[in-house]
């Protein structure tokens, strides 16, 4: 399926910021850096974690964005805590991360609509978005936690696809 074309300027504009999430996640050894530069990226991310945990009433309790140490020597950037993750809530929780994407498209979208070229505002935004870009994985933790749900989502999936299988 082809890309629309009025959304290349979009993809065009987010391959600087994805170019700098790479190089930054791949290259970037300074732990003070790194939670500098994933600070914007680090608040959605628990904040997007937050409001899904709100609205699917799983309780929060606690939430920070100051990164501390973590398990395995690793760096903890940031937590949101909830009282009530059950197999209904888990996996929205888990991957509410990825809600950050389509905030990322439209602050590249508000910067293309009536044209581009390169100005100073652009590199600080670069650099927001690649924060931010950087935020929209779910974490390890995440994945962890998804899998309370895992096999309850994949049983609908798999009832609802069935007629539609070939063999079925």
């Amino acid at each position: 399926m082809p890309i629309p074309t009025q959304a290349l300027p979009v993809l065009y504009y987010l391959f600087v910021p994805l170019l700098l999430t790479a190089l930054i996640a791949a290259k970037l050894r300074s732990v003070f850096l790194f939670s500098l530069l994933a600070f914007i990226g680090t608040f959605v991310h628990e904040c997007l974690h937050l409001g899904v945990g709100g609205l699917l009433r799983a309780k929060p309790v606690g939430m920070s964005i100051l990164p501390k140490p973590g398990a395995e020597g690793k760096i903890e950037l940031g937590s949101v805590s909830f009282a009530n993750i059950t197999w209904y809530n888990a996996l929205p929780l888990a991957i509410a991360p990825l809600l950050g994407l389509p905030l990322a498209a439209a602050i590249a979208y508000w910067r293309v609509q009536d044209g581009w070229a390169f100005q100073w505002l652009d590199v600080p935004l670069w650099i927001a978005l690649a924060s931010l870009l950087l935020g929209c994985w779910p974490s390890r933790t995440d994945w962890k936690i998804s899998l309370k749900s895992w096999p309850i989502y994949l049983g609908i999936a798999g009832f609802f696809a069935w007629p539609h299988l070939p063999f079925a």
